[in-house]
């Protein structure tokens, strides 16, 4: 045997003692971790599935309490919904205090604002359901509070980054709007309207809201109909106040039409003298022409009115 082959021999024998020092010493406790990984991913597993069966039921619990509501089963709805927040799982408590505080919305606005904001300040609630309780309180102050309410709730929201800028930006515009405040509200209808990503109702309620504003401005703006009048003169405030009449030309009346055998003569503006004698045309037999009587003279006002008389003649 050679040398090489002996220090071989003896370097394999040393680690195996190694090992088998090793695992007396670790071994149970390798063993007993291996076991405990085991154990851990089982109970994981089956806490998992436990848990999403509760879930599921949680659900279940839910849309039964809102089938209620819908069929004015308001006190058993509201019996259900109180069990499901007392010991439900998941979200499902949040969603049924979600659901508690919009049936109590139509009857007493003030408990309802009360309870979306206890579940806005809740911690422990996941944020998105935060921030819809705070804009469901929002839209209830548009009409039973202030501006600075709707702001204090809602104003947080209104970021270009924010998954609820839409319904932020439009209940601080209807309170802004509400609370006569045009400039702060015509902007943000306005961004509403313009945003690609709006949804439709949103913007159509926007549209009508920019009209109505706009609409509104221009209102006072419409010119005056006449000057106003002095002060102390009566007469002048009356004309002032009444339209101007429209003038309509006096035409004076056609003097009536001759016979048909005598040719038709314009009437004669107002002769202040006697009507000279006319002549008619000769005949086969002379004619003796005697001059008409002086007419008498005409008023300005039936100068227009008569013509002149006709002179006779006899043959």
């Amino acid at each position: 045997m050679s040398n090489d082959t002996f220090l071989r021999e003896v370097n394999e024998e040393m680690r195996q003692e190694r090992v088998r020092a090793l695992w007396l010493r670790y071994g149970r406790m390798a063993v007993a971790a291996a076991v405990l990984l085991v154990v851990a991913v089982g109970a994981y597993v089956l806490y998992d599935r436990y848990r999403a069966g509760r879930e599921a039921a949680d659900g279940d619990r839910l849309i039964a309490a809102g089938s209620l509501a819908a069929d004015g089963k308001t006190d058993e709805a509201r019996s259900a919904l109180e069990t499901l927040v007392a010991n439900g799982t998941g979200v499902y408590p949040v969603l049924a205090r979600l659901r508690l505080a919009e049936m109590m919305q139509g009857e007493d606005p003030a408990g309802a604002v009360t309870r979306f904001d206890e579940v806005a300040n809740d911690t422990r609630a996941p944020q998105d359901l935060r921030d819809m309780a705070a804009i469901r309180a929002a839209y209830i102050l548009v009409d039973t509070g202030s501006l600075a309410d709707v702001r204090a709730r809602a104003e947080r929201l209104t970021g270009d980054g924010e998954a609820l800028r839409y319904p932020a930006r439009e209940a601080v515009a209807l309170a802004a709007w509400k609370a006569g405040d045009a400039g702060t509200a015509r902007p943000l209808f306005a961004q509403l309207q313009d945003d690609l990503g709006t949804p439709q109702g949103i913007k159509r309620r926007a549209g009508l809201m920019l009209e109505l504003i706009d609409a509104t401005i221009a209102k006072p703006a419409e010119p005056a109909a006449a000057p106003a009048a002095s002060a102390g003169d009566p007469e002048a405030e009356t004309e002032a106040a009444a339209p101007p009449a429209a003038t309509t030309p006096v035409v004076a009346p056609s003097a009536p039409a001759p016979a048909p055998t005598t040719p038709a003569t314009e009437a004669p503006t107002a002769p202040a003298t006697p009507a000279p004698s006319v002549e008619t045309p000769a005949a086969p037999a002379p004619a003796v022409v005697e001059p008409a009587a002086p007419a008498a003279p005409a008023s300005p006002a039936n100068s227009a009115e008569t013509p002149a008389a006709a002179p006779q003649t006899r043959p």
